[in-house]
C-alpha cells in the first residue's frame, strides 16, 4: 500500500479481512470502494458507503468463499482523469476483483470502462447516468442506483397529472445533470405539461441567483432541479429568496440532504428513490445498526445499493466458486437478488437492477417524530415496467 500512497496522494486505502480459515490466503477477494470522500457527494456515498460494504463484509459467511475478503477505499475527488488512474493502479498493484462506485457519474464511466478492459467487475451504486446500462454497458457490470429516467419519471409524471404542468429546469452541466433534465423533460411532455426553459450551472456552484432570477421570471409551475449534493441544498436553501421555494422539485434528493438542510427548509419536496430506511422490517434492522456505527446519519439509498450488492457479490463468488469475472457475473444475473434491501429486484442482460422505487415527500417538522424520520410514503411504483428493458436501454451487448 506504500507505493500506491506515494503514487496517489489524493488516495487512501483501508483493509478489512475476514478471521475465517483460508484456503488460498494468496488469492484473497478485493473489493474496492472507489467515491467521492470529501467532496460535494460525500454525503451521499463517501464514507457511508464504505462502511455499507464493510457491513456487507461482515454479514455475509465467508467461509464459504474459502478465502479472505479485503475491502480497500480511495477518493476519486470527483475528476475522471484520477478515478481512471486510480482504478487502473488498484487493479495492477493490488489486483482488485470487483470495484463498487458512486459520485460523479462521468468519472463512473471512466472507471467501469476501464475496468472493463481489464476484465474486473464493477457495481454502480451511486452514479445515476443512463449510460452505465446504456451505450457504455460492460460485460462484467451492474447497475445498482436508478437512472435519471427513472428518478426524473417517479417526480415529475405525478406532478404533471396534479396540474402542475409548467416547468423550469435548474441543471448542472455535466453528464448526470444534461441526462437527468433531458429525461425529466421527456416526462413532463409525455405526461401532458410542457417546459419554460432551463438554466446550466457548473459544478460545485455558491451562487444559484441567475438561476433561480430566470426561473421566478418565466412563471413556470414548477422549478426542476437537475443536480445533486450541495448543488441540490444550494438551490433549495437560496429558492425561498427568490419567491419559488415552493416549486421546487428535486429530481435527485438524499435523506442526509433533508438531515443537512432541515426539515424546516426541505418539508414539501416530493423524491423518488428506491430505498427508505424504514419502508420494511429487513431495512429498519440493517438502518439501526448501520446508524449506530456513523452517529446517527441516515442511510441513502446509495449506502443501500452498496450493501445489497456486495451482498450479492459475495454471494455469487461462493456459488461460481470462483473469482474469474465472466464466472461470477453470470452467476450475479442468474441468482436470485435478496429480498428486503431492494424489494423485487432482479438484473437484466444489461446489467440494470430493476426493483420497485417510492414517491416520498419530506415531512414537515410537525409531521416527524425525532431526527431520522423525514420522509412520508407516498405510494410504490412497480419496478416490473418502471424501467427501460434491456433491448431499449442500447447497450450493444444485448442481443
Amino acid at each position: 500500500m506504500s507505493t500506491l500512497s506515494k503514487l496517489t496522494s489524493v488516495a487512501f486505502a483501508t483493509c478489512l479481512a475476514t478471521s475465517q480459515t483460508v484456503f488460498a490466503a494468496e488469492d484473497p477477494v478485493k473489493i474496492l470502494v472507489l467515491d467521492d470522500m470529501r467532496g460535494i457527494f460525500s454525503g451521499n456515498g463517501g464514507p457511508n458507503t464504505l462502511l455499507a460494504v464493510q457491513m456487507a463484509v461482515e454479514d455475509f459467511d465467508t467461509s464459504s468463499l474459502g478465502t479472505t475478503v479485503e475491502v480497500l477505499s480511495a477518493d476519486h475527488q470527483n475528476k475522471a482523469d484520477v478515478g481512471s488512474s486510480l482504478a487502473q493502479r488498484f487493479i495492477d498493484e493490488q489486483g482488485v476483483d470487483a470495484i463498487t462506485f458512486g459520485g460523479s457519474s462521468a468519472v463512473g464511466l471512466a472507471v467501469q470502462g476501464r475496468a472493463a478492459e481489464s476484465k474486473v467487475i464493477t457495481m454502480t451504486t451511486g452514479g445515476y447516468a443512463p449510460n452505465f446500462v446504456g451505450d457504455q454497458c460492460s460485460p462484467y457490470g451492474t447497475q445498482w442506483a436508478p437512472t435519471t429516467r427513472e428518478l426524473a419519471r417517479g417526480v415529475a409524471g405525478t406532478l404533471v397529472d396534479q396540474g402542475l404542468k409548467d416547468w423550469y429546469f435548474i441543471t448542472a452541466d455535466y453528464v448526470f445533470g444534461r441526462a437527468l433534465s433531458t429525461d425529466a423533460a421527456d416526462a413532463v411532455v409525455d405526461a401532458g405539461g410542457g417546459m419554460k426553459g432551463e438554466t446550466l450551472h457548473p459544478l460545485n456552484t455558491n451562487d444559484m441567483a441567475s438561476a433561480l432570477l430566470a426561473a421566478q421570471a418565466s412563471g413556470a409551475d414548477v422549478v426542476g432541479l437537475a443536480n445533486a449534493g450541495s448543488d441540490t441544498e444550494t438551490a433549495i436553501k437560496q429558492a425561498r429568496s427568490f419567491g419559488v421555494g415552493d416549486k421546487l422539485a428535486a429530481l435527485l434528493f438524499f435523506s442526509n440532504n433533508a438531515q443537512a438542510l432541515t426539515l424546516d427548509v426541505a418539508q414539501g419536496i416530493r423524491v423518488s428513490t428506491s430505498f427508505y430506511w424504514n419502508m420494511n422490517d429487513t431495512t429498519t434492522a440493517w438502518a439501526e445498526r448501520f446508524m449506530e456505527r456513523n452517529g446517527g446519519q441516515v442511510p441513502t439509498m446509495g449506502h443501500a445499493n452498496a450493501y445489497a450488492a456486495t451482498t450479492h457479490y459475495l454471494k455469487s463468488v461462493a456459488a461460481a466458486k470462483s473469482q474469474d469475472a465472466a464466472e461470477v457475473t453470470a452467476m450475479m444475473h442468474s441468482l436470485p437478488v435478496d429480498a428486503g434491501i431492494l424489494e423485487n429486484a432482479s438484473i437484466q442482460e444489461n446489467g440494470r437492477v430493476v426493483y420497485d422505487m417510492l414517491l416520498a415527500e419530506v415531512k414537515a417538522p410537525s409531521e416527524s417524530t425525532g431526527p431520522t424520520d423525514l420522509y412520508k410514503i407516498l405510494s410504490r411504483i412497480d419496478g416490473s415496467d418502471f424501467f427501460l428493458s434491456a433491448a431499449e436501454s442500447g447497450c450493444p451487448l444485448v442481443n
